[in-house]
């Protein structure tokens, strides 16, 4: 009986000790010395959104535009394929009632296209053909009700769990990210300082593209009008670092798009030992390897410009081939501006715009009244019970209200490890809220250590 009596007591007082230990971080308030930070637990019960303050946001993705830039790539592939089954007919062009127009020069291909339609785009019809007066077939391929709702709700589906890794990166502890309706997104983001660097972070679309300059066009001097097929006019953006003014330059690229981010695998914050600059470093996987390589092999002495949300941030010259499957972004950024650009582009870009439907930024002094009077609530009905406990029960109570403390304790303690969300640091945990208890522009392209 001694021995079990023994063992039982050991391991109550062990757990009693690790509850202790659990609770000094939180009670203590102060910063922890080294020694127990790297021996001992030093993670604090974190609180809700509504009593330590912070953002609470809902999003609504524009699911139509990501239908609509599914339309484009696939008029863009399309033709890639007509040409592989030598099916003759003009370029494709995207509608914006999600149709996909193009003439083909003989009849005689119509059936070739109709099977290639079927095999590889189930989700479009053939709306509507008409014979023109050379001879041409002008066919219309329309997009099915089905096929825009599926891609809508991917999108949706996407822009969440982009939206998750993103506040995840950003360091947020027990962020709350839920789904709504009608494509809309709820995120409470408890302790959130920067509201607008918060809003900012988590809209961005981050579309990286990369396209060819067209050298051959003066960009002062060409207008629409003159703009040469296949051509368009951007902008490439310069910051004055002294007045911290934003200049932009015109620039003419090529409209079809050389290679996107979508290959994007990693995406590090580098410093510039030359210019002392801060820049992206951005490695492909295998695919986009193969892909850069190709463009890069085919295309040196010619400008490649780095466009990211439709803004040029450089245009570098690409002096030789390049295999590493790497690639490095500069544009006069800040150090804070390279972060949030690498949180971005390593997790995803966004498959569709987002725009705030509702932004609120609630402060802790309500929070901290909710504290204050919980704490002082639950001390009074803590020694109410207590008192009754002990004259009801006389010295049975004193044992039964040691228990108590003993168990508010060991619950105290534990509320900090019980499964949650991740924390930025790995860890699990659960939380408390109250309603649960540029000047001078410079880019280029590198392969490992190798300036191009």
């Amino acid at each position: 009986m001694s021995k079990n009596f023994f063992l039982k007591s050991t391991l109550v007082a062990a757990v009693i000790i690790l509850a202790l230990l659990y609770l000094v971080p939180t009670l203590g308030g102060g910063k922890l010395p080294t020694w127990w930070t790297n021996i001992l637990p030093s993670e604090r019960i974190r609180l809700g959104l509504d009593l330590q303050g912070g953002m609470h946001l809902i999003l609504e993705v524009e699911t139509q535009k990501a239908v609509s830039a599914s339309v484009e790539r696939t008029s863009q592939e399309l033709m890639r394929k007509m040409r592989e089954d030598n099916i003759r007919a003009i370029q494709p062009q995207a509608g914006s009632d999600n149709t996909i127009s193009l003439v083909l020069l003989h009849n005689s291909d119509r059936a070739k296209l109709e099977d290639l339609v079927k095999r590889d785009y189930p989700g479009y019809t053939v709306a509507s053909s008409s014979t023109l007066e050379d001879g041409k077939i002008k066919l219309a391929l329309q997009l099915t009700a089905a096929a825009a709702k599926h891609i809508a709700d991917q999108a949706a589906t996407q822009a969440l769990e982009t939206i998750r890794n993103r506040v995840d990166q950003f360091g947020v502890s027990e962020p709350e990210i839920l789904p709504q309706s009608e494509g809309r997104i709820l995120i409470q983001l408890p302790g959130v300082k920067d509201p607008q660097r918060a809003v900012a972070l988590i809209g961005k679309t981050a579309q990286l593209e990369f396209k060819l300059v067209d050298d051959s066009v003066n960009p002062a001097t060409v207008t629409k009008a003159t703009l040469p097929p296949g051509d368009e006019i951007m902008s490439l953006y310069r910051r004055d670092h002294v007045s911290g003014r934003v200049d932009k330059d015109p620039i003419v690229v090529h409209r079809r798009v050389a290679m996107t981010g979508a290959t994007i695998t990693d995406a590090r914050v580098q410093m510039d030992s030359q210019y002392n600059q801060p820049y992206v470093s951005v490695a492909f996987d295998r695919a986009g390897a193969r892909q850069f390589a190709d463009i890069t092999t085919r295309n040196v002495k010619k400008r490649l410009a780095i466009i990211l949300d439709g803004k040029v941030q450089s245009a570098p010259v690409i002096q030789e081939p390049i295999t590493g499957g790497e690639a490095r972004i500069t544009g006069d950024f800040t150090m804070e501006e390279a972060r949030d650009l690498a949180v971005v582009l390593r997790s995803g870009a966004l498959p569709a715009p987002v725009k705030v439907l509702e932004e609120r930024t609630v402060g802790p002094s309500l929070g901290q009244d909710s504290i204050d009077q919980g704490l002082l609530s639950m001390v009074v009905g803590f020694c109410l019970v207590v008192l009754f406990i002990l004259l009801y029960y006389r010295l049975a109570g004193v044992f039964a209200n040691l228990a108590l403390v003993l168990n508010l304790v060991i619950i105290t303690g534990g509320v900090g490890r019980l499964p949650g969300h991740p924390d930025p640091a790995g860890h699990r945990g659960h939380h408390f809220d109250h309603r649960h208890g540029r000047g001078r522009q410079r880019a280029d392209f590198r392969e490992g250590a190798r300036r191009a």
